[in-house]
């Protein structure tokens, strides 16, 4: 029987390629233009073939929303396959024009769709995607299913540490002044989503400071629950294990996702970066 909810997510959600496949969740691509060239993140550009092609094109690639047609596709799949209604779920509406471009397209479509400003991406948009695709699953309406995503908004914590502050900079997405003051001190900036827009939460010295601070923040959310957790990372696999062994030290993990950072988060934070997500889970 087809559940009658469907969710749509984006690939900013990060999620790993064989699970968003096992469970059936449509994601919309956006775009990674090197040059004159461009790619849909996840499916002509996979995050492996990214960082390779990241490290030989001197240039800094660009980002854009998904094609219309993607979402078109997705929605239409939707319909195809019985569903009666969509729950989209998105990245922040201030980082990406990919809730705008979702409602326009939502208004043409064959069933009704609710598009949903996340206010989140990476780690914690996958998520919320999954939170709301489970709901959906188990037969869920659209009020739940919403409920659901918007849980995670409310609820969770979603940190990221990086290299260097110089992507996020050129790519728009942090201002000047604070760049200059991470670059200038060597700081490791612990970042956060305010409002929907990437913010310095606090400043650390190391690397081992900041995965101690990020384990720290997480258990304050956990308040002794259990968490989900999504751990990822840009070409630093070493750094995403020893976070999630901090983590398991600390708090009880009820569901672990990893995930390599995909192309479109990547061009924004650099290799070398690593975040994590995590969701107290006192139901389910």
């Amino acid at each position: 029987m087809v559940a009658p909810v469907a969710v749509v997510t984006d690939s900013t959600a990060d999620l790993p390629r064989d699970l968003v496949e096992s469970i059936g969740l449509r994601v919309v691509p956006l775009s990674v233009t090197f040059g004159d060239r461009s790619y849909m993140s996840g499916v002509d550009l996979q995050p492996e073939d990214f960082y390779a092609k990241l490290a030989s094109i001197p240039r800094m690639p660009t980002t854009s929303q998904p094609s219309p047609a993607w979402f078109e596709e997705a929605y239409a799949d939707c319909a195809d396959d019985g569903h009666r209604t969509i729950v989209s779920v998105h990245c922040s509406a201030a980082l990406s024009g990919t809730v705008s471009l979702a409602r326009d397209r939502a208004k043409r479509a064959d069933l009704e769709v609710e598009v949903l400003d996340t206010g989140l991406v990476g780690g914690s948009l996958g998520l919320a995607a999954l939170a709301a695709h489970r709901t959906a699953e188990r037969g869920g309406s659209v009020a739940e299913v919403i409920a659901a995503a918007q849980a995670v908004r409310n609820r969770s914590i979603g940190l990221l540490v990086v290299d260097t502050l110089e992507h996020l900079h050129r790519g728009g997405r942090l201002t000047g002044a604070q760049k200059l003051v991470g670059n200038a001190l060597k700081v490791k900036p612990l970042l956060h989503l305010t409002d929907g827009r990437v913010e310095v939460r606090e400043k650390t010295r190391t690397w081992t400071r900041a995965m101690d601070r990020c384990v720290e923040l997480v258990a304050e959310v956990a308040d002794g629950a259990p968490v989900d957790v999504a751990v990822v990372h840009a070409l630093a696999p070493e750094r995403a294990d020893e976070m999630y062994k901090r983590l398991q030290d600390r708090v009880e993990v009820a569901e672990h996702l990893r995930a390599l950072i995909g192309p479109i988060v990547g061009t924004h934070v650099g290799p070398g970066a690593i975040g994590v997500a995590a969701m107290p889970v006192r139901q389910r």
